[in-house]
């Protein structure tokens, strides 16, 4: 049986420079990139970079404990790859970080505060996508037949 997907790890150096990662991004995506995320809002500098490119479609509970820490779902087309590395240098502090080369803004409404996994939307839609492995260490790059 033909599996449906394909995954792939790509390690990253510990101290991969900008355009390193840039790069390896760009070895999937030659053209625009869009970056999903969810931003927590104590990510205030963050979210201020980013004012005027980052559409934020809702917010939603971080935590089922803590409802005053909220998050920030949207995304940003980063035609130019210069946000890449800045999400990348976040990843860890970040649950929700994904890279693609589609526009799937549509389906974000369908994150709530119980379902927050928008990794989810991704895998049930066989969409491809990159996302960041713990601490930063490599890229999972996923592929769909």
């Amino acid at each position: 049986m033909d599996r449906l997907w394909k995954k792939t790890e790509i390690w990253l150096d510990e101290e991969i420079e900008e355009q390193e990662f840039v790069d390896q991004i760009s070895c999937f995506y030659k053209n625009e990139c869009y970056i999903y995320a969810i931003i927590p809002e104590y990510e205030k500098e963050l979210l201020k970079d980013l004012s005027t490119r980052f559409i934020a479609v809702k917010s939603v509970p971080l935590s089922s404990i803590f409802t005053c820490d909220k998050g920030h779902i949207g995304y940003i087309k980063d035609s130019q790859k210069e946000f890449l590395y800045e999400f990348y240098l976040r990843s860890t502090t970040m649950d929700y970080i994904i890279f693609s080369e589609l526009d799937v803004s549509e389906y974000l409404q369908s994150i709530n505060k119980k379902n927050k996994d928008i990794y989810k939307i991704f895998e049930l839609n066989r969409f491809p996508h990159i996302t960041i492995g713990p601490d930063g260490q490599w890229l999972n790059v996923f592929e769909y037949n």
